[in-house]
């Protein structure tokens, strides 16, 4: 029986296990510099947009590409006529290689898109063509930083 209790013992520290081992729970979320938060409190239109254009296009994630973004522009609301007081909104963005023909397009109010579109021109300015970005609803979570490079990687 000693024997036994010895291996048993044996393998708990082989596979590097413990008798009284337990999770830790911890509010340390790490998030790719790339990934980007809309925030559904500050534009609810647009993030419900958002919501249901990632649903139908089955995908969040983009890569910035500017150069082409007028033709993919009109390509993808060529079969969204304008309506005054509407902008024309679409997914993948206009401005991302994905996007184009086959986008997801929604009228939303001319007023309540233009703070929006403002804002997401200012933060998207950020990044070079080619970044791939993941886009979110709601707020960016609050993170401890990580200062160690051996921690970020």
């Amino acid at each position: 029986m000693r024997n036994l209790i010895i291996i048993f013992f044996s393998i708990f520290v082989l596979a590097g296990c413990t008798m009284h081992e337990e999770s830790k729970k911890t509010n340390i979320v790490k998030v790719d510099d790339r990934a980007f938060f809309i925030s559904d409190q500050q534009f609810p239109e647009r993030a419900s947009f958002f919501r249901k254009a990632f649903r139908v296009t089955k995908t969040a994630a983009c890569t910035l590409d500017r150069k082409n973004a007028g033709a993919r522009n009109k390509e993808a609301l060529k079969s969204y006529p304008p309506k005054d007081g509407f902008d024309r909104v679409q997914w993948p963005l206009a401005i991302c290689r994905e996007g184009g023909a086959g986008a997801y397009v929604e009228y939303i109010e001319s007023e309540k898109n233009e703070q929006v579109e403002k804002w997401l021109q200012k933060e998207l300015s950020k990044y070079p063509d080619g970044t791939p970005l993941f886009f979110h609803i709601g707020d960016r979570p609050k993170m401890n930083i990580i200062t160690d490079q051996k921690e970020r990687n």
